[in-house]
């Protein structure tokens, strides 16, 4: 075997002539080498993006899951063509970019519109059914009354308000100036039609937060009076009328 410094001075056309054969052919094959401008050459920059681009793509494959398909039927063991060594294998091509042109831009400005109209339109949808839900529909069919004294209690003063529900009309009074009563002594409200026809809606004893109830509608039936009653057996009104109110029309 030759040192480093031999095999230098041959291949610097300053070979000794004491070496061997195989020391003589392996530097003339490192010469060669050597000398070939591809030695040199410098690779392809691209050649790194190519090789991850290739290593990705056989990844993403291999972790795809695969489809059961049923056997085919021969007659004869399939053969797989064989790959000549010096075929070359085909470069996967690289990822396009997502297009960032003008004309892109100016297409996705041009949907937002289209998605936040939609997006207000069921906002308000949604507040709709929110308020008819915490409302329970539409508002109930409601009046309002001023109430006042007679002759018999001139200091009395109150207001009504007058609902519709499922089961009639609620009466919501509430009046001061009327002493409370007992002792076989009660007070009595009514409705009044436009014929002068009464009916009774409840009897009380302190007009401060009276809740009574009608049957008939105060629509037709206008006027809400309140008279003195005594316990004697008698439903008719006394006609002693201390407070009364009309549904302004």
């Amino acid at each position: 075997m030759t040192s480093d410094d031999e095999r230098i001075n041959y291949l610097q056309d300053e070979g000794d002539a004491s070496l061997s054969a195989t020391d003589r052919a392996s530097l003339d094959a490192l010469r060669a080498m050597l000398a070939d401008p591809a030695t040199w050459a410098q690779p392809d920059q691209r050649l790194e993006d190519r090789i991850v681009a290739a290593i990705t793509t056989e990844s993403a494959i291999a972790t795809q899951p695969a489809i059961a398909t049923q056997p085919a039927i021969a007659t004869q063991p399939a053969t797989q063509p064989a790959i000549a060594p010096d075929t070359p294998l085909l470069e996967p091509e690289p990822p396009q970019p997502a297009p960032t042109g003008r004309r892109e831009r100016r297409r996705l400005r041009l949907r937002w519109p289209q998605y936040a109209l939609a997006t207000a339109a069921l906002a308000a949808v949604a507040a709709v059914v929110v308020v008819l839900n915490l409302n329970g529909g539409p508002a109930p069919q409601r009046f309002a009354m001023v109430v006042t004294g007679t002759s018999l209690a001139p200091s009395a003063h109150g207001s009504a308000t007058l609902t519709k529900t499922g089961s009639g009309w609620r009466i919501d009074l509430s009046a001061t100036g009327l002493a409370h009563l007992e002792n076989g002594r009660f007070y009595q409200a009514w409705l009044k039609d436009a014929a002068g026809t009464l009916v009774a809606v409840g009897t009380f004893n302190d007009a401060v937060n009276v809740t009574l109830w009608s049957g008939v509608p105060v629509t037709s039936y206008r006027t809400l009076t309140v008279t003195e009653q005594r316990a004697n057996g008698d439903p008719a009104s006394s006609g002693k009328r201390v407070l009364i109110g009309t549904i302004g029309r």
